[in-house]
């Protein structure tokens, strides 16, 4: 039997995320669609696994699967039938076979998310459904300084939402904040020019807990807009404090997961 590896690229705009919860095979999931692809080109029920489960209107320039498989067919063949059969808003940007111990959920090593703010008067109509659009002015030295606090290992359970069975304690290893011109070439998106009205939050850690991601980038920009303190951050970690809202999920995206 196969394992094979897929690497993925999505558009998250008009799916309900990678998959349900407590639910599986939904077509209008990510996980719904491939599942129902890949079944039709090897005729065997498929289950797959994830480096990390996006929500609705979330995207990935890079998610990692793998499934076990039966087929004849080369991962080479496997690449061109899924992305001739699929969407055209998600491609199989690579496929491999790999050691049959590989695990696309159990062995992530680091996980990097990338969210766009972009605080122009008037949102880009070619890039809005990528950005969240917040027309105002952003302080990035105070974004810059608040965000020192976030890294290292914590109990983040107040930077998320419902309940998990899993440790609520992780290790968030970076937080690197791009303004304007300083975003980097290979982060821009493909439609798009630098701006100065452009900021890029770029977060990588062990592992995160659900909508994690978007908590802290809207904790970060409350205190670039002047309406939080970066004092408040402790406060949250003990519960003292609450991140009241959450940022819009269509400004996030899967950018990168590492493996050991």
């Amino acid at each position: 039997m196969k394992n094979i590896k897929l690497t993925i690229q999505y558009d998250g705009t008009r799916y309900q995320g990678w998959q349900k919860p407590g639910k599986k095979g939904i077509s209008n999931t990510i996980s719904g669609k491939l599942t129902e692809v890949i079944s039709r080109i090897t005729d065997e029920e498929t289950t797959l696994f994830a480096g990390a489960k996006t929500d609705t209107n979330v995207h990935a320039d890079a998610q990692i699967v793998n499934f076990k498989t039966n087929t004849t067919l080369s991962a080479l063949k496997l690449k061109q039938e899924l992305n001739h059969y699929l969407p055209q808003d998600i491609a199989i940007i690579s496929a491999e076979e790999v050691s049959e111990r590989f695990h696309a959920s159990l062995n992530a090593q680091t996980i990097t998310y990338l969210y766009r703010v972009n605080c122009a008067p008037v949102a880009d109509v070619f890039t809005r459904k990528y950005k969240y659009h917040l027309p105002d002015t952003l302080d990035f030295n105070a974004m810059q300084h608040a965000s020192e606090q976030l890294l290292g290992r914590h109990d983040f359970k107040h930077f998320s939402s419902g309940k998990t069975k899993k440790s609520t304690e992780k290790d968030l290893l970076s937080i690197e904040i791009f303004n304007g011109f300083h975003i980097p070439k290979d982060l821009l998106l493909k439609c798009e020019q630098p701006s100065d009205a452009d900021f890029l939050f770029l977060l990588k850690g062990n592992d995160f807990l659900h909508q994690m991601p978007l908590y802290l980038t809207e904790t970060l920009l409350e205190i670039g807009l002047g309406s939080r303190n970066a004092s408040s951050i402790p406060l949250i970690f003990s519960g003292e404090d609450t991140v009241s809202k959450r940022c819009p999920s269509h400004g996030l995206f899967l950018h990168e997961i590492t493996y050991k």
